[in-house]
């Protein structure tokens, strides 16, 4: 059995391959969020090397699928799950089945709801029937999956939603539990979560968070430029005013991982100097941008289709590093130009120390709530005796280390880091944050390496493209998603209205010498 997401296309195929003539008799099935996109796309003869392709959520399917395999029949080639799962009704985690292998992995992921009430134009959450609203999983099962993991040696555990504050009243029925348990049993996992950026204006929640063991945060930035935004529908990071609320989050002492996306048609020459001047000054420790990527089935590829901007991508094949289906509006040479250039001074060490020195600065405000003795998803700790496990992530760290140590500029930031760190004694937990920053760091540096024009699989439009189509006319009637009329226009107003603006300010440009 296997299941990934689109760009895990690759992979998986050479591994269905792979297993096929080691395990000739072998019965292969795909399931997951690949297959659902791929349907979508109309290219699921991308996944014909499987026996049998299961598309809907998991728990329709499998009980039916196992009892056929158990029972000699053969399995069609198209499995379809018949309605959504009520995710109310799952059941408490096979202790058995976990236990053995759980010491093998830095910790555990216990999923707590699905869905997410947001309309960004490239988000697949949204496509998915009944799911742009919050689906809760019981909160006593949450609480009940954390106390059977950490009795068998979890330590770690990712909370796995689509949204965390999805459903306000739930995140805090949620959170009251944990604290209860945490001070009934005495555990105290670190936890980590992906929620959207208004948890700024929401300090009992915040408080409580930190009270629960958080301390890596998911939070989908996306662009520091708000007409960026305004085309995603991305409206509650504008109404935010991201830089400040994201130092408002971290005051607590969260660190906040970002998402961000360069390749908006509305990102200007300045797109990527916006993004490192908005790092700064959020303080954020991470900051490794993606480029656009239309999901089938998202508002965005329904408006790259139309407009004649898609273009076939085999993901995770060819060995690049960046690859995309959309012809962007940016020409491709300054698309390049502006990773290269952003990469060049996002690992230089002076850029990250000047970063570091204000995160821990942000924590002087007074927000700031130190975790239990031994919480923290980043525990300095732990992933020490993790890496001693595992002696391929020990080299992989060692690897990353030596990058710097053989760039001694970079390795004399690394040392100020180090003292500066230690010189804030009165910040609990002050390694796991240079831990973190390290890592952040260390990575970014191995990622870009020698980052060169090949690493990119993209395309732009043609010099003669009309700009006019980047809001094709039918973008508006064809929207038909499972979702409020009322949600759908909301997301189409602010799309609209912002691309046209794009397209006003480029027809009152002089045109370009040929």
């Amino acid at each position: 059995m296997y299941s990934g997401i689109n760009q895990d296309c690759g992979i998986l195929t050479e591994l269905c391959e792979f297993f096929r003539k080691k395990f000739p008799q072998a019965v292969h099935v795909i399931g997951g969020p690949i297959c659902t996109s791929f349907e979508l796309a109309e290219n699921l003869d991308q996944l014909d090397v499987f026996d049998t392709i299961c598309i809907g959520d998991g728990e329709g399917i499998i009980l039916g699928l196992v009892m056929s395999l158990r029972n000699g029949e053969t399995l069609p080639p198209l499995i379809r799950a018949s309605s959504r799962f009520p995710v109310a009704n799952a059941q408490t985690i096979d202790a058995a089945f976990t236990q053995p292998t759980l010491s093998r992995y830095y910790g555990g992921v216990i999923e707590i709801s699905r869905g997410c009430p947001f309309l960004c134009e490239f988000c697949d959450i949204r496509t998915l029937p009944d799911n742009n609203r919050t689906h809760i999983k019981d909160p006593d099962l949450i609480v009940e999956e954390m106390d059977l993991l950490c009795r068998n040696g979890a330590n770690h555990f990712l909370m796995a939603c689509d949204n965390f504050i999805g459903d306000l009243r739930a995140a805090e029925i949620l959170l009251d539990k944990i604290i209860e348990w945490k001070e009934r049993t005495g555990y105290s996992p670190g936890l980590y979560t992906w929620l959207t950026i208004n948890i700024y204006k929401m300090p009992t929640l915040l408080q409580k968070m930190r009270r629960c063991g958080f301390d890596l945060l998911f939070i989908g930035i996306e662009s520091f430029d708000t007409n960026s935004l305004l085309e995603t529908a991305k409206v509650q990071n504008i109404a935010a005013g991201l830089a400040g609320a994201v130092r408002e989050i971290q005051s607590y002492g969260f660190i906040v991982v970002a998402g961000l996306i360069q390749g908006f048609d509305s990102d200007g020459r300045d797109s990527f100097h916006t993004t490192l001047r908005g790092l700064e000054e959020s303080c954020l420790l991470s900051g490794d941008p993606s480029l656009l990527v239309a999901l089938p089935g998202t508002p965005l590829y329904r408006r790259m289709k139309l407009s004649g901007r898609l273009r076939t991508v085999h993901f995770g094949l060819g060995g690049y590093k960046y690859q995309s289906n959309i012809r962007y509006l940016m020409p491709k040479e300054q698309l390049i130009d502006g990773f290269k250039m952003f990469v060049s001074e996002f690992t230089r060490g002076e850029y990250q120390y000047k970063r570091l020195k204000g995160y821990f600065e942000l924590l002087d405000s007074g927000n700031f709530i130190p975790l239990s003795k031994g919480a923290g998803f980043g525990n300095i700790k732990d992933y020490g005796k993790a890496l001693l496990r595992d002696p391929g992530a020990a080299l992989q760290m060692i690897s990353r280390l030596s990058k710097l140590i053989i760039r001694p500029r970079s390795f004399f930031y690394v040392l100020k880091g180090l003292f500066l760190t230690i010189s804030r004694f009165k910040v609990s937990g002050r390694l796991n944050y240079f831990q973190f920053w390290l890592f952040a760091w260390t990575n970014a540096v191995i990622k870009y390496s020698d980052l060169a024009d090949e690493d990119f699989d993209i395309e732009s439009v043609d010099r003669d493209f009309d700009i006019s189509e980047i809001l094709p006319k039918d973008y508006a009637s064809t929207a038909n998603e499972p979702i409020p009329k009322n949600k759908i226009n909301a997301q189409l107003r602010a799309t609209q209205e912002q691309l046209q603006s794009v397209i006003d300010r480029s027809e009152l440009r002089e045109p370009a010498e040929p």
